[in-house]
C-alpha cells in the first residue's frame, strides 16, 4: 500500500507543478478503513468538491488485489487498462470498481489519467461573476485573468470563449 500511496502522491505533486495548481487543490485523504481517497478542493471555500477516486488493497481469499472506486462516467472518458476487471455493484449507483489482480505499470498510468482528467475538467461548484477585466476579455474573446485555474470559478468565463460578447 505504501508503494501505491507514494506513486499517487508523486502523480499529484507532478500535476500541481506542471499545471501550476494551488498546493491545496488536490487532497489525498487517509480513511479509517485503510483506503485512500483523492479529492479536488474548491478554490474559494477550501471544501471537498469532486470525488476523483478511492483505492485500497483487498484480500478476500488471502490473495491480495488492488481495488479502485471511480465515478461511473469515467469509464467512457479515459483508456481503461486491459488488466482491469470492471465491476458494478447494484447498491452503488454512482461508482464503478476496477480490480487489478497484480501490480503492473498500467495501474500507475490509470491513476495519472484519472486524476488528470478530473483536474482538466474541473468546474468549481462555488462560482462568481466577472472580474474587472470584463471589457478586455470581451475584446480578446477569451478570459485574460493571469491565474487561469482561479478563473475557472468565473460564471462568465466561457461566454467570450464561445463567442458570446457582452461589451
Amino acid at each position: 500500500m505504501e508503494m501505491l500511496n507514494q506513486i499517487t502522491e508523486n502523480i499529484i505533486h507532478e500535476l500541481k507543478v506542471s499545471l501550476e495548481l494551488p498546493e491545496d487543490f488536490i487532497s489525498l485523504e487517509h480513511n479509517k478503513n485503510g483506503s485512500k481517497t483523492v479529492w479536488l478542493i474548491e478554490p474559494l471555500t477550501k471544501t471537498k468538491s469532486k470525488f476523483v477516486m478511492s483505492y485500497s488493497i483487498k484480500s478476500p481469499t488471502k490473495k491480495s488485489y488492488f481495488c479502485f472506486e471511480v465515478p461511473n462516467g469515467l469509464i467512457d472518458k479515459i483508456s481503461i487498462p486491459e488488466t482491469a476487471e470492471i465491476k458494478k455493484i447494484k447498491s452503488n449507483t454512482i461508482h464503478t470498481f476496477l480490480n487489478f489482480r497484480t501490480w503492473n505499470a498500467e495501474i500507475e498510468k490509470f491513476i495519472e489519467d484519472t486524476i488528470t482528467y478530473y483536474v482538466e475538467h474541473f468546474k468549481p461548484f462555488v462560482r462568481f461573476g466577472c472580474c474587472h477585466r470584463c471589457k478586455e476579455c470581451s475584446d480578446a474573446k477569451k478570459c485574460l485573468h493571469p491565474d487561469q485555474f482561479y478563473a475557472k470559478a468565473f460564471f462568465y468565463k466561457e461566454n467570450p470563449e464561445n463567442g458570446k460578447i457582452f461589451y
